[in-house]
This record gives C-alpha cells, structure tokens and sequence, in this order.
C-alpha cells in the first residue's frame, strides 16, 4: 500500500519538474524575441514604437505559457486530487 502511494507521488514530482521545463525554454523564447526587437530596431530606427510595442505583445505571450507551466506544476505539487482519489480507493 504505501509502496504505491509512493510511486504516485514520485510520479507526481516528475511530472512536477517536467511541466516546470516550460518555464526553461520560455526564457529562451523571450531572449530571441528581444534579440530581434533589438536587431530591427538598430536596422530602422524610425520605426523603433512599432517595433517595440510588437515585443512587449509577444513577450507577454511568451511569458503567459511560461505562466500556465508554474500553475500546472503547483497544483500538481500540492492540491492534486489523484492522491486523496488513490488514499480513498487503498482505504
């Protein structure tokens, strides 16, 4: 019994760490957005609004994945339901 409530949290951890990965490659989606911004702006100067208020609406959709990732990863730490469904069901 406790062997499999120990597996289900264990499971429960890497799948944890995994959802949290996405927070890894958004950091790295923003830096090449910003790597751009700063390249289109240093090639037309004139047109540096236009082209930063296009990074700051994509680097706010970047960081929303980024966001649903840590969500995910808490609720799956420390208000998943699967544990007290599995608590229940071994009695």
């Amino acid at each position: 019994m406790m062997e499999t409530v120990a597996l289900v949290i264990g499971i429960i951890h890497i799948a944890s760490a995994i959802a949290l990965l996405n927070g890894v490659t958004t950091t790295f989606g923003q830096s090449r957005v910003a790597c751009q911004a700063m390249e289109s702006i240093a090639r037309q100067p004139e047109a540096a609004d236009d082209i930063r208020s296009a990074m700051f609406v994509g680097l706010a959709m970047c960081e929303t994945s980024g966001i649903y990732g840590l969500l995910v990863s808490i609720i799956m730490l420390f208000a998943n339901p699967l544990v007290d469904i599995l608590m229940s069901l071994l009695g």
